[in-house]
């Protein structure tokens, strides 16, 4: 869908351009600044009894080797600040019913901000070409796990997403930002229904007014546009006009609030939606000594109607750690008002690190489903001496969905048990080796498990030219 090889003309146009910025930064800098070189390279070995997760038991073993490359470049001063990173495997797999041979999961990521006396420009980009069987539901970002990762049905994901905004007025009374962005999501292999290629553009523009030193108001004007590949070849328009205002109460006291206008059109081939209301978000902060509390609400309106969220929470600085917690409920025009919640806290004992973290969202998909999803992660780290550790992990996941007029509601749960023993070889090399336990449970089918031992031998090393 589109022109992707326009898209990553215009990534590679601005990596040409590195000698460029990074020429005043040779010769050296700070530690903070400077050119520098980031290298990485790590080969794992890996056997799993069923890595496909097939229900109700494995077709036959899989072995897979990955030898994964990385390769960075920094630069930062005053003016700019820019990073490049590029990685790919080199993959050698024998999975039931298919083998994998040579260079795969190719990825770019690309980030430039200049900053001139009153303005700056951020240039974002990225891209990704992966085969979803070796893509971590718990490490990808949330709208892949809410629009298929967890679905499963194997395939490849190709991943291209732009970002420009640039931004004037920084300091001045009257300022302006303009944020324009691109998703795009190609699907190859992939048969499931749920899962099709879509496309999103948008555009974002901000007057700020700096009414005083404690309040500054802002007008909002955004556009969005969204097209499907899907049975119904939807495309859907979603147009927001809103108010908004920042302001000081007192030294420890402020409230940032918006309030607007939404219209959301979708045109699919059996008809015309529409759906429009008045949209806000308020939130009201206040400085403590020991962290801070925050309470919000949010109205927003979309292609399923009204959704609206009241949410309390706490960010504490503890001796030994920190605690960042929020708890609220939602309800929207479909399904049962709901919980959600957003807890991370670590807690650095004499020698062992433990970090907990629970997330619970309540959104819509691009199936018209309202998903809700939560995610708890354990984490807990041992020293055994100065040069290994021993690392225990829990994730677990469960997404519940309702039925839409693309696919009826399920709900999958999903657990990954694993323990990791790390080894300093020398002040470069590592070695980790581990075993790895994972369950699915998904509505309508039966179970799937697998069991799986990997061995990694990897070295990372950063230079300054």
């Amino acid at each position: 869908m589109g022109s992707t090889t326009s898209r990553l003309a215009v990534i590679a146009a601005l990596a040409t351009l590195w000698p460029t910025y990074a020429s005043p930064q040779q010769g050296g800098a700070g530690a903070s600044g400077g050119l520098q070189v980031d290298i990485g390279v790590s080969t794992t070995l890996k056997y799993d009894d069923n890595f496909s997760m097939t229900p109700g038991g494995g077709t036959g073993d899989t072995v897979i080797s990955d030898t994964k490359l990385s390769f960075g470049l920094t630069s930062k001063n005053s003016a700019h600040d820019l990073s490049i990173l590029a990685t790919g495997v080199l993959r050698f797999a024998d999975i039931p019913g298919r083998s994998v041979r040579g260079f795969e999961d190719p990825t770019l990521k690309l980030r430039y901000v200049t900053d001139s006396v009153n303005s700056r420009l951020t240039l974002t980009g990225s891209y990704r070409d992966v085969d979803r069987d070796f893509l971590n539901p718990f490490q990808v970002e949330r709208e892949e796990q809410q629009f298929g990762t967890l679905v499963g049905n194997g395939g490849s994901l190709r991943d291209t997403n732009l970002g420009l905004k640039y931004e004037v007025g920084l300091t001045a009374p009257l300022g302006f930002t303009l944020d324009l962005k691109h998703a795009e999501k190609d699907y190859s292999n992939v048969v499931n229904p749920r899962i099709f290629d879509t496309e999103t553009n948008s555009a974002t523009g901000t007057l700020s007014f700096r009414l005083s030193p404690v309040a500054t108001a802002r007008l909002v004007a955004g556009l969005s546009r969204y097209e499907a590949n899907d049975a119904f070849q939807t495309e859907r328009t979603t147009k927001d006009l809103s108010l908004g205002l920042a302001y000081e109460i007192n030294s420890v006291l402020t409230f940032d609030g918006q309030i607007g206008l939404t219209d959301v059109e979708t045109v699919r081939n059996t008809g015309t939606n529409n759906r429009d209301g008045v949209s806000s978000d308020l939130r009201l902060t206040k400085a403590l000594p020991n962290g801070s509390a925050f309470g919000a609400f949010r109205s927003s309106v979309n292609q399923n109607g009204r959704r609206s969220t009241l949410t309390f929470g706490r960010d504490l600085q503890l001796p030994r750690g920190n605690l960042r917690a929020s708890l609220g409920v939602t309800d929207g025009d479909i399904g049962d008002m709901g919980w959600i919640a957003s807890v991370a806290y670590s807690i650095q004992m004499p020698s062992d690190t433990l970090t907990l973290s629970l997330d619970r969202t309540a959104s819509t998909n691009n199936n018209d489903q309202e998903v809700v999803d939560t995610r708890i992660g354990v984490n807990y780290t041992h020293p055994i001496d100065t040069l290994s550790r021993l690392r225990l992990s829990l994730d677990w996941g469960e997404q519940d969905t309702s039925t839409s007029i693309f696919a009826a509601g399920d709900t999958v749960e999903l657990t990954t048990l694993q323990a990791t023993y790390s080894r300093d070889l020398t002040a470069d090399w590592n070695l980790t080796g581990g075993v790895e336990y994972r369950l699915r449970k998904e509505t309508g089918l039966a179970d799937a498990d697998s069991t799986s031992l990997f061995v990694t031998l990897g070295r990372n090393f950063s230079y300054r030219p």
